[in-house]
C-alpha cells in the first residue's frame, strides 16, 4: 500500500492543482493495480488503467485546477 497523497487545491476555483490530481491518479492507478492482482476482478484493471493514463496526462499539464466529480468522490473514499 502507498502513502496517501496531500489535498492540495486551488485558492481562487477550489479544485484540486493539477500536480496534486496526477499524484491522486497514479495513487489510485496503483491501489487498483495491487487490489487487482489479489482480487483478480476486471473492473480493477479497468480503473488501475483510466487512473494510469490520467496521471500521465495530468503530469504534462499547464498549472491550473481540476474539476472531476469521479476523482473527487475516490479521494473522499480513502480520507474516511
Amino acid at each position: 500500500m502507498n502513502k496517501v497523497p496531500p489535498v492540495e487545491r486551488d485558492l481562487l476555483t477550489g479544485g484540486l492543482k493539477m500536480s496534486c490530481a496526477s499524484l491522486w491518479c497514479q495513487f489510485l492507478s496503483e491501489e487498483f493495480d495491487w487490489h487487482d492482482i489479489n482480487d483478480v476482478d476486471d473492473g480493477n484493471r479497468s480503473l488501475s488503467e483510466y487512473y494510469k493514463r490520467r496521471s500521465q496526462e495530468l503530469s504534462v499539464a499547464p498549472e491550473g485546477a481540476l474539476h472531476d466529480r469521479r476523482l473527487e468522490e475516490a479521494i473522499k473514499a480513502w480520507k474516511r
